[in-house]
């Protein structure tokens, strides 16, 4: 089978491997897309992702959706043919938990396409993988798997709105039209916001955010955005910027979350409206229970779908991460490494 590798800062190599053998408990899935994030762009472009180095050759990717292909003998939990969305972090919850089981948390822990963990665990950019079934979601069948494969991000964002608490009714500003930025776009209408508002220094991103749902817009380009008028921000650009901007947006008492991940080096923001506004400063990483969520949310997003823009075979996965670089490319880079984006629900 093919897959791609990473052997150093920007530099892919293919390489022919055996499709791997189905053990208990475990199928072997199709890969057909994978999304690719910041945090596979750091790899891509630096080696390394924050204080986690490859060390040896990595094969990234780790919001993944697929088809299954091949069943462990008496395993029913999942079957060939189901389409399936794949929880990037184990252990996890099972199917339908939001909390890892007993009898799997003694389990070693490991993130797909990442380095953190020695020998590295390798990710979706290559044409099969075998998973457990614990870490297996059946899509629905009416959701496209160009939008199944924003599992794992939309995650991210619910959990990010669980720490917000409750935005019903609420006037809500997102810092930034990326993937992410739209994503929370689609959540905080789904949880009942009131009216949201998007920023961006792009066209092509505050079009598409428009077009998916957003309520008004702001060009940072040409605009200034309203100080005083949200209840809620969340700023999804993680530039130091779209933090200071946020607090000048924020009503007084009103709660900001910090969605982006912000630059590791010391820089001079203002932050004392903090202070003297009493605003709610939240911050969030990755995910917990919320996967499953996640799919749901998107199974009831008709144009969820729409967020992804950019598709590119495994072979040019070199062109999908310079996609995910290039500021002018607005919404969601894939790798299609079936072949079968067409094809697939």
């Amino acid at each position: 089978m093919r897959a791609v590798r990473l052997a150093g800062p920007s530099a892919l190599e293919p390489e022919d491997r055996p499709v791997p053998v189905v053990r208990p408990g475990h199928a072997l899935v199709r890969i057909d897309l994978v999304g690719l994030c910041g945090s596979d762009l750091s790899y891509f472009a630096k080696g390394a992702n924050g204080d986690f180095e490859v060390r040896a050759p990595l094969v990234l990717g780790h919001e993944i959706v697929g088809t299954v292909v091949e069943t462990a003998p008496g395993d029913d939990s999942v079957r060939i043919g189901d389409r399936v969305a794949v929880h990037p972090v184990w252990p996890c919850p099972r199917p339908g938990e939001r909390e890892v089981g007993d009898d799997l948390r003694d389990e070693p822990s490991s993130f797909l396409g990442s380095a953190s963990t020695w020998p590295h665990t390798d990710g979706g950019l290559q044409e099969f993988l075998v998973l457990r079934t614990e870490r297996l979601r059946v899509i629905p069948a009416d959701l496209p798997s160009a939008a199944a494969v924003l599992a794992e991000p939309m995650a991210v964002v619910l959990h990010a709105l669980s720490r917000a608490g409750d935005v019903r009714g609420a006037d809500a500003f997102i810092c930034g039209a990326g993937p992410i930025g739209l994503l929370a776009l689609l959540a905080l209408r789904h949880a009942g916001a009131r009216h949201v508002t998007v920023s961006d220094v792009r066209d092509a991103p505050l079009a598409l955010a428009r077009h998916i749902g957003a309520d008004a817009v702001v060009d940072l380009s040409t605009q200034q955005p309203t100080p005083a008028s949200a209840d809620l921000v969340i700023e999804a650009s993680g530039v130091p910027a779209g933090l200071e901007s946020a607090v000048s947006i924020a009503r007084i008492g009103g709660r900001i979350v910090q969605l982006g991940m912000l630059p590791r080096d010391q820089r001079p923001i203002a932050l004392s409206g903090i202070v003297t506004k009493e605003l709610h400063l939240i911050g969030t990483h990755r995910f917990s229970g919320e996967f499953d969520d996640a799919i749901r949310l998107l199974a009831a997003s008709p144009r969820a779908a729409e967020i992804v823009t950019t598709a590119h075979p495994l072979a040019e996965a070199a062109a999908a991460f310079a996609s995910v670089a290039d500021p002018t490319v607005s919404g969601k880079a894939v790798v299609d490494v079936s072949g079968r984006l067409g094809q697939l629900g």
